[in-house]
């Protein structure tokens, strides 16, 4: 078994561990956001953007503007998708964050674990002695007060 040192040792260091995962995890956590706040604002600006479109079609558009607001679409579809990507690419790095967040608590909590099987080792360990120690001071103290009668 792991003297105690090395094993309040081991705990700090996953303690480190699990805070620096935490911090990781938050941080990620808020770039996801950001990322689908920002999808959100294209989607609805695409939104309004093609309401304004049917808007100008209604009340008559000439070939030019037309063409202008079919090249913005585009370009805010594609913006749309490289969006989607990011917001993507920000929920698997979360997921992954989230992952070692959970092996570094489970490490932790194992250290933990071991540390207070040790201790209660060293607890039981401690009582037998005192035991013993208190049976041996027993049969001591009934000689000596059965030889001197």
């Amino acid at each position: 078994m792991a003297n105690s040192s090395s094993l309040k040792l081991l705990i700090e260091l996953a303690q480190q561990q699990t805070d620096a995962s935490a911090r990781k995890l938050g941080q990620l956590n808020y770039q996801q956001q950001e990322a689908e706040k920002k999808l959100n604002l294209l989607l609805q600006y695409r939104q309004n953007y093609q309401l304004q479109l049917q808007s100008s079609i209604a009340n008559g558009i000439d070939q030019i503007e037309w063409r202008n607001f079919n090249a913005f679409l585009n370009k805010l579809d594609a913006a749309v998708t490289e969006q989607r990507q990011a917001v993507l690419h920000a929920k698997t790095l979360t997921t992954i964050a989230n992952n070692e967040f959970l092996a570094c608590q489970r490490k932790l909590k194992s250290y933990s674990t071991l540390s207070k099987r040790q201790h209660m080792a060293e607890t039981l360990k401690q009582n037998k002695l005192e035991q013993k120690l208190l049976d041996e001071f027993a049969i001591n103290s009934f000689w000596r007060n059965s030889s001197s009668s």
